[in-house]
């Protein structure tokens, strides 16, 4: 069977300076815009934050109910900001919305973990001043404006480079399947054809591709902001996930991963040599075009 390009150290550097290079590109293009636009949308929300709950003095297990998503804002009321699961251990339970069992432990950790800097008049059990109010105001709303911009631009860019892969797969012939089911066995996808998101062996996948020979390409679609980043996107999440899909699987499953953004190199060369995914690049996908091509054609043909 055809083996999925293996690259070369100089060919991995060549194309990660390029992937590096396009994603400096594109941030010094986007400029302070995105920021100061995310930031109108948020400030308005942090302001109502504060005043819904009586200025931060009144941070119940009913208004956490009632306003289903505020317990997400009032993690970056405190000091610092609290990440879900340091909450949830907190509160004794993982969550997406508060539960009602669980409604007042939730408020008395976050109330138990406020800022008491930024918010100093809770503590003193006053009013804020005006300028209280506003300097509070601004200091939140840097931190959540930060948290908002990275997460869209993260969930933007996934998006465009799966649209990109699809694209490029149908332009080779390839026939989409919407199928949401899990592929639990390979004839589930027929071959020449390709999905999106479904579950491969109970772990994600973002594009299943099964190949004209029958192997399945198990297909990640990573973008990295820089090089300490790419070691948990590439080695973590996908080096993961391969190991499942081999579990189950073995030989009959090929791990790939398309790529943009900042990677390290021996990330990429671990990556490739030691857990055996196949590397491409979401601004080169010819390889991968020619490499789905080529597993259609006859075993023994030169």
């Amino acid at each position: 069977m055809i083996d999925p390009p293996k690259w070369s150290d100089e060919q991995l550097k060549a194309e990660r300076n390029q992937a590096e290079q396009r994603f400096i590109v594109e941030r010094q293009g986007e400029g302070p815009s995105a920021f100061y636009s995310t930031w109108d949308s948020v400030e308005p929300v942090v302001r109502d934050t504060i005043r819904m709950t009586g200025d931060l003095a009144a941070i119940t297990g009913s208004i956490l109910l009632r306003e289903r998503g505020l317990w997400q804002k009032l993690r970056y009321f405190t000091a610092p900001p609290i990440s879900e699961e340091d909450l949830w251990t907190l509160v004794g339970k993982k969550f997406k919305q508060v539960p009602e069992s669980h409604a007042e432990s939730a408020a008395s950790a976050l109330n138990s973990v406020l800022d008491n800097k930024r918010f100093g008049w809770v503590q003193q059990n006053r009013p804020p001043t005006d300028e209280e109010f506003n300097a509070a105001v601004m200091a939140t709303t840097v931190l959540l404006t930060h948290e908002t911009l990275k997460t869209n631009r993260r969930g933007a860019s996934s998006q465009f480079q799966e649209k990109e892969v699809a694209d490029a797969l149908e332009k080779a012939g390839l026939t989409f399947d919407g199928s949401r089911s899990a592929i639990l066995a390979l004839d589930e996808l027929p071959r020449g054809h390709f999905s999106r998101e479904r579950k491969v062996a109970g772990a994600k996948c973002d594009i299943p591709i099964r190949l004209h020979d029958g192997r399945l390409l198990a297909l990640e679609c990573k973008v990295s902001n820089g090089p300490k980043n790419s070691w948990k996107r590439l080695q973590r999440e996908v080096g993961g996930k391969s190991d499942t899909w081999k579990g189950t699987h073995g030989q009959q499953v090929i791990t790939g991963a398309v790529l943009a953004g900042v990677f390290d190199m021996s990330c990429l060369i671990a990556a490739q040599n030691k857990q055996k995914v196949a590397i491409f690049w979401q601004h080169d996908l010819a390889p991968l075009i020619s490499f789905v091509a080529e597993t259609k054609k006859p075993t023994n043909s030169k």
